[in-house]
């Protein structure tokens, strides 16, 4: 009988599969740079104080989650998400989230006892939201009339209620 000895197969590299033919390698998720970390979210200060404000109110008011989410038309996670600070109500839920909660915007949004400034009204912010939306020359203009009307009033030539 002859004698057989098993000869030692050659090491495949990796990769490579039986026949020469390359395996894909499963693809690893790449991070880009300056991304941030999941295991370390990045803190967004007014959002922060937002969500800890609502919470408080809420709080105040005796209101759950589930019993605002029925008052704004909104669902219970949209709720949840806005008081853990995953999300950010869109302008319009914002202000009726001060209506609902009988609140000014301010109030949400900064917090605090209104000591130190008083908290803009809600017409405040709907014409900020206004002028955001205007063209460049249009918001220029919109502000050397407003300019003119303080300065008028400042010198008493303007009567209350904007009549010159």
């Amino acid at each position: 009988m002859p004698s057989q000895t098993k000869q030692a197969k050659p090491a495949r590299a990796p990769g490579a599969a039986a026949g020469g033919r390359a395996i894909k390698e499963a693809a690893q998720p790449m991070m880009l740079s300056g991304w941030p970390d999941e295991a370390e979210p990045r803190s967004d200060p007014s959002r922060d104080r937002f969500r800890h404000n609502l919470s408080r109110i809420m709080a105040e008011r005796k209101l759950t989650q589930a019993g605002l989410a029925r008052t704004m038309h909104v669902s219970r996670v949209a709720v949840h998400a806005w008081i853990w600070g995953t999300c950010f109500p869109e302008t319009s839920r914002l202000i009726r989230l001060a209506q609902t909660l009988n609140v000014p915007i301010g109030m949400l949004l900064e917090g605090g006892d209104g000591a130190s400034a008083p908290a803009p009204s809600n017409e405040e912010f709907l014409l900020l939201e206004a002028f955001r939306k205007l063209p460049n020359t249009a918001r220029l203009t919109l502000l050397a009339d407003a300019y003119e009307l303080t300065n008028q009033a400042s010198l008493g030539k303007l009567q209350p209620g904007g009549a010159p």
